[in-house]
């Protein structure tokens, strides 16, 4: 189980923005200073 404090382990992401596909690092986007909310659904929940 995820716990308050726990690091996030370093890959890249791809997003889509308004200009195309871009990638950003989990460094970047869990940067220090920064506050994050992580938010799931369990795969019940999921199309099938």
């Amino acid at each position: 189980m995820v716990k308050v404090g726990d690091k996030v382990p370093s890959a890249t992401l791809r997003y889509l923005s308004p200009e195309g596909p871009k990638t950003i690092s989990t460094e970047e986007l869990f940067a220090p200073g920064k506050k994050v909310v992580a938010f799931a659904l369990p795969g019940a929940f999921t199309p099938t």
